[in-house]
């Protein structure tokens, strides 16, 4: 692919702060040539050494093949499903383990059985299962009494995937290989470095979905996103900054490295970061493309520009078809768990919009001073035109409306405040 490519330890650099601006790194003593990128590949075991480094480089303008801000989120299991969780995605209840532990807490909330993992094991390390409430206060016992420094969290078991899982890998925002993981032994792991054996799967729509806004919300732009199956669906179980996949060109056939280098350097001229999408562009891109996953399947499959434009225009007008069916069909013939109901239901909750209870007396101030301004501008216009005055006199009391209804709509309370901002002006 006529690429250079060196694999170096982080440890061996020089990591020197204050010296001179520009490049000036060496590594084993000897100096580096500037990289055009790195892939960093040390995932949940990158240490503090490792993360500086990384960000040294980062801060002096070298591409990063994930991010070390990314790394460090990722390797933390608890903060990587706090930000799926925000984000509205799917993942299975968790709790922090704290000493002592509250064992009717965890049999209230997660039920038995319930995992146990340590907060930066990796590939099935540092996890295991309790199946009762005696077996899982052995453990609290044991742990309690040996002064255990670890961190670990519990979880609900998702019995519907019990010994099996998919490993989803998603490169530069699109799904390129899936396998289903299965543990041979019965055992409820299916990690392929513990035994477990990987099948070629290709992925739902509604899974290749998940995975692809889980590297979004993550901002990871090389990810293995393992998700379970749950009665309802799928399950995201956890992220993986520097995914192995051995197992997975094993079962696949898929050149792994290559569909990484080939995207590295098809963006390395335009490289940006990442930015999470806002929920009203997920919500959008659900309604008329399936996902980001589809609207980027709809771009692999319509390379002209032209061709897209069209595809892009045709599932528009399928979208706002759609949507005007399920505003004027009798509510009990309109499907409201489709992709359209959901994606409909999500705007009109108001998760996507701002809400202006929430600016402070300054902004609503600002807010009713550009209205006013508004207004009487367009109350002047129809005099500037030289319309008639009937008319005039009409439309200049439409436009003198607007700022009494901006003070009497929601959020409540708006005159309230406006009238004591006011008093508070005169009194002052």
């Amino acid at each position: 692919m006529g690429i250079e490519l060196s694999v170096l330890h982080p440890h061996k650099f020089d990591l020197v702060v204050g010296a001179e601006e520009g490049w000036n790194t060496t590594y084993q003593g000897r100096l580096v040539d500037r990289p055009d990128f790195v892939i960093c590949r040390t995932g949940a075991e990158t240490d503090y050494f490792t993360l500086a480094l990384l960000r040294h480089l980062e801060r002096r303008g070298v591409r990063l093949v994930n991010g070390p801000a990314t790394i460090e989120q990722v390797a933390d299991k608890l903060h990587t499903l706090q930000n799926l969780n925000r984000a509205g995605l799917p993942v299975p209840r968790t709790i922090l383990g704290t000493f002592p532990m509250d064992v009717d807490l965890v049999e209230r909330e997660l039920g038995f059985p319930v995992i146990v993992k340590t907060l930066k094991g990796t590939r099935g390390a540092g996890v295991l299962k309790c199946e009762d409430r005696s077996q899982f206060e052995d453990l609290a016992g044991l742990l309690e009494s040996a002064d255990a420094q670890a961190d670990f969290i519990l979880q609900h078991y998702v019995r519907a995937s019990h010994g099996r899982d998919v490993r989803v890998l998603v490169v530069g925002g699109r799904v390129v290989a899936a396998m289903e993981r299965r543990s041979l032994t019965g055992g409820f792991k299916s990690n392929v470095s513990l035994g477990g054996v990987g099948i070629a799967y290709n992925p739902p729509p509604e899974m290749a979905e998940l995975a692809v806004q889980a590297a979004d919300v993550l901002e990871l732009d090389v990810t293995g996103i393992d998700i379970l199956f749950d009665e309802d669906g799928y399950r995201i179980c956890e992220a993986n900054s520097a995914p192995g996949f051995q197992g997975l060109e094993r079962a696949t056939g898929y050149d792994v490295p290559s569909a990484i280098l080939e995207w590295v350097v098809s963006t390395q001229e335009e490289a940006a970061p990442v930015v999470a999408p806002a929920a009203e562009s997920n919500a959008l891109a659900d309604l008329a493309f399936g996902g980001r996953a589809g609207l980027r399947a709809l771009s692999d499959r319509n390379p002209d520009y032209r061709r897209f434009a069209s595809a892009v225009g045709v599932r528009m007008v399928g979208a706002g078809l759609s949507c005007l069916a399920h505003a004027g069909l009798p509510p009990m013939l309109t499907d409201h768990k489709s992709r359209v109901g959901r994606g409909l239901r999500t705007l009109f909750d108001g998760r996507v919009n701002a809400d202006l209870s929430a600016l402070n007396d300054h902004e609503q101030e600002r807010t009713l001073m550009i209205v006013l301004v508004a207004a009487i501008w367009a109350a002047v216009l129809p005099w500037l035109a030289g319309v008639a005055v009937v008319p005039g006199v009409l439309l200049s009391m439409i436009a003198l409306c607007f700022p009494l209804v901006f003070m009497t709509t929601a959020p409540a309370g708006r005159i309230g405040r406006s009238a004591s901002s006011l008093r508070r002006k005169i009194g002052g």
